[in-house]
């Protein structure tokens, strides 16, 4: 089944992925420009996964990607479904045609509060306070920063805030350049997005230039 992320409810989804390749599914899909997250903590000298084989997306965001190019992407098994009975009316003929939406995967009930939650055992189980982790690391709030992701590098770039220890949420601006009728250039701002991007991904522009 093939849909756009726009009919998708707002929220955290849960994702399934091959074994020992968590971190590598993450990454493959913050490189199509979706927002990830895999919760690590400190193994024997390693991060390891939280829930090992399983990551969390978070979709029906205006301006990501298609939501089937998630199936396709490295690592990534599938989506875990919240809805299998509605799957098992539609498989034996018996879900009314005007319920085929139901069909589609539904966000993780209260996902941004389970995240945050999770976000706090992490904290915990590296050996921090979550009350005290930094609101950022290098960057300051409405800095013009670089994000060095493919899909984004050519965007201008504001760091918003810090989430956690390696990661924090910018701003990304689609802008869109138009000459006037006396020859000058009118910049205007055409779509806003935010996204929760690894710390490691993103650079001052000083330092770029």
């Amino acid at each position: 089944m093939s849909c756009s992320t726009d009919k998708l409810k707002q929220g955290w989804y849960l994702l399934k992925t091959k074994n020992r390749e968590e971190v590598r599914a993450q990454e493959n899909l913050e490189a199509l420009g979706f927002e990830a997250y895999c919760p690590l903590i400190f193994g024997k000298a390693v991060q390891v996964p939280l829930f090992p084989s399983y990551i969390f997306i978070r979709l029906g965001i205006e301006g990501e990607p298609p939501y089937h190019k998630i199936r396709s992407t490295r690592g990534i098994l599938h989506i875990v479904r919240f809805n299998r009975m509605n799957h098992k009316l539609n498989e034996s003929g018996r879900l009314p045609k005007n319920q085929a939406a139901s069909l589609l995967p539904s966000p993780i009930p209260n996902g941004d509060q389970i995240i945050d939650q999770i976000e706090a055992i992490t904290w915990l189980q590296n050996g921090a306070d979550p009350e005290e982790k930094p609101s950022n690391l290098r960057f300051q709030s409405g800095e013009t920063v670089l994000y060095d992701n493919p899909l984004f590098r050519h965007l201008e770039t504001t760091f918003i805030k810090g989430v956690n220890i390696d990661r924090g949420i910018v701003l990304i601006k689609f802008i869109e350049s138009m000459r006037t009728d006396d020859g000058s250039e009118e910049r205007k701002v055409v779509a806003e997005r935010e996204l929760n991007v690894p710390l490691k991904d993103l650079h001052k522009v000083a330092e770029e230039a």
